[in-house]
């Protein structure tokens, strides 16, 4: 037995009127109704507009028509039950709000936080004072995809290891590979991958004329870029709603859908790409990268099929939703069925209050009911579930519809607690295929960010340079890409060689603004985006010189003052302080770019630690450029042949 108790609560101006109907449910349908009415007034009037009160509505039924459910606000299957009490509410609110991925202070571009001496990050330093953060957002514009925008902010110094999220490095390496190189090789393919790229996007090109792939439909595309465009691939966001405990809706299941068909046709894409092997174009790169996507087409199609034209969960992929919604359609078809023909015994017509001439139809919570006259209120027409303001009119649900009526809400309740179980199904099926999905999508990212390295490269007329491991810049008319990207005129540019002949070591002099700086930052900047795969902004390969700007690990730099290290300390105290810190993370691959060594204190002392610094770092295979104003350090780098 079960016992639903209905408080309906009526205000007025002059009375506070109490109707508490007692409902009490047996599986046979049968039911016994009491009322009870205290302190009525009939000249208070009920709540309500348009002949209508709080409770009783118009019946706007229409028995082809089944409920459209909301989809459930928790992925927890024990939540139902809460769901179910009040399945008509509105859907809980989530929280779509993404977790801070950094703090400020490790986001590249924002402002430094206050170095001390004990937490001196001199590959942070080197990167600000390098004027790298520019160059990164310059890259990130160019970018058309979160994902590629997001490696791009990843960036924090380019000396950590290079990192996978997938289990297996092997497969997954190419997805998930970091803006920067570590390596040598990683350099190399990140600018074969541009090469490869900017053959493709090349329309001027004839090489490409009779290649193509067939996209996931079956139609021929040209072998261009990649199909990226137009779409975000925010996968990030979708998967965050789930981390919350939250049932992906149809929007994010039609995002992931779309986002799917998407890496379908990369994918494929990417085939296209294998199949092209002539004596002058072969794609080597860019495939390696698309290996890594893996579209699991069962719930491709799954998710296709997931929803009908009107945006509903599909009744023909879901039989038993098919099933079930036909049935309401049929019950409601009998009980109108019923209520007709009732209507047409003149024995019961008679006792309808239709003299005002009211519908003879309304709905009070879900159930149909009929206007009586309230003197045949005692005569077992049905349920009492309302009452006109004048109290001459009840509303009565026949007898002969209840346990038709009974039956429809059974099968509702059936049907909304099926969708429920579909919503969560649909939300846990894509995330068992999340690894795949995230690691495709980090392979977008990846293409993205090929393209956006040649957008950015074009920008600066730049040239891919000649790499190796040797520890050589030897570059002609090189301008700073800062400069460039601020589009200065008549910017000079300069050449400049380290490296070459057994020179280990530069020494700029000269009088102030006169560009020594400019230069130092231009070898770092030069190193730092050689690592990342952006054409440099230099002249091209000609018969009498190649730019060539080697793999340099790590890049360090000391340029301008130490403002607040700890507060308290001298620029002399900073400037040791950092040249503790590059001799002891300097090494044979190293590039050390070092702005007025030695200055701010004594000249004799000066001069004689800049030296013992300088010779030091030669002595360990590094490379260094600094600028001095001393003429000791002068007459060494004229008389010492590793400089």
């Amino acid at each position: 037995m079960m016992i639903r108790i209905e408080f309906c609560l009526f205000l007025s101006s002059l009375w506070v009127n109490n109707v508490f109907t007692f409902i009490i449910d047996r599986t046979d349908y049968q039911r016994v109704t009491s009322t009870f009415l205290f302190s009525y007034n009939e000249d208070s009037k009920r709540a309500g507009s348009g002949g209508f009160s709080v409770l009783r509505q118009p019946l706007n039924w229409n028995p082809d028509e089944v409920p459209n459910f909301e989809a459930p606000s928790s992925l927890r299957e024990e939540d139902k039950v809460r769901e179910n009490i009040d399945w008509l509410s509105d859907r809980s609110n989530h929280s779509k709000n993404s977790k801070k991925s950094t703090t400020a202070t490790q986001q590249i571009g924002l402002s430094k936080p206050a170095e001390t001496s004990d937490d001196l990050d001199l590959f942070k330093r080197t990167l600000d004072t390098l004027d790298y953060p520019i160059v990164l957002d310059a890259l990130q514009a160019e970018c058309v995809t979160l994902p590629g925008r997001d490696i791009v902010k990843s960036q924090q110094q380019p000396v950590s290891t290079e990192k996978t999220k997938s289990k297996n490095l092997d497969e997954m390496q190419y997805a998930y590979r970091l803006l920067s190189a570590t390596s040598h090789n990683g350099i190399l393919e990140r600018y074969k991958a541009v090469e490869e790229m900017g053959i493709l996007m090349d329309w001027h090109s004839e090489l490409l004329n009779d290649a193509y792939y067939r996209n996931r439909q079956g139609y021929r595309e040209n072998l261009r870029g990649p199909p990226i465009a137009h779409i975000s691939f925010n996968l990030k966001d979708i998967m965050q709603i789930a981390d919350g405990g939250n049932v992906l809706e149809g929007p994010e299941i039609l995002e992931t859908v779309t986002i799917i068909d998407a890496l379908n046709d990369i994918q494929l894409w990417g085939y296209g790409l294998e199949k092209v092997k002539t004596e002058s174009v072969e794609f080597i790169e860019l495939p390696k990268i698309t290996k890594c996507i893996a579209v699991n087409n069962t719930l491709q199609e799954l998710l296709h099929n997931a929803f009908d034209k009107d945006g509903r969960l599909n009744g023909k992929t879901f039989p038993l939703i098919g099933e079930l919604r036909a049935k309401i359609r049929m019950v409601k078809n009998a009980i109108l069925g019923t209520l007709d023909s009732l209507l047409s015994d003149p024995s019961i017509l008679s006792k309808l209050a239709l003299e005002s001439g009211g519908p003879k139809y309304s709905e009070v919570n879900g159930r149909i009911v009929i206007p009586v006259h309230e003197k045949y209120q005692k005569d077992s027409l049905g349920i009492v579930h309302d009452f006109s303001r004048s109290g001459k009119t009840v509303y009565v649900e026949p007898t002969q519809i209840v346990s038709q009526s009974n039956e429809l809400f059974q099968v509702e309740t059936e049907l909304r607690m099926e969708e429920q179980r579909v919503w969560r199904d649909l939300t846990e099926q894509i995330l068992q295929n999340r690894v795949e999905l995230e690691a495709a999508v980090a392979v977008v990212g990846q293409l993205d960010l090929v393209i956006a390295r040649i957008a950015l490269g074009k920008k600066w007329d730049g040239v891919i340079p000649t790499v190796g491991c040797e520890g050589v810049i030897s570059l002609r008319d090189a301008k700073h890409p800062v400069l460039l990207l601020r589009k200065l005129d008549n910017i000079v540019g300069s050449d400049v060689d380290i490296g070459v002949d057994g020179n280990q070591g530069l020494v700029l002099t000269g009088p102030n603004s006169g560009g020594k700086t400019v230069i130092l930052k231009l070898l770092g900047l030069m190193a730092l985006m050689v690592r990342i795969g952006i054409p440099i902004p230099a002249s091209e390969k000609s018969h009498v010189h190649s730019p060539r700007v080697d793999f340099f690990h790590p890049v360090l730099a000391d340029i301008g003052d130490l403002q607040s290290v700890g507060g308290d300390l001298s620029t002399f105290s900073g400037h040791m302080l950092v040249c503790r810190e590059v001799l002891a993370s300097s090494g044979k691959n190293a590039l050390v770019l070092m702005d007025e060594l030695g200055s701010g204190t004594d000249p004799a002392q000066g001069v004689a630690i800049a030296q013992a610094v300088l010779e030091a770092l030669v002595e360990i295979g590094a490379r260094c450029a600094i600028t001095t104003h001393y003429i000791q350090l002068k007459q060494l780098a004229a008389s010492d042949s590793r400089f």
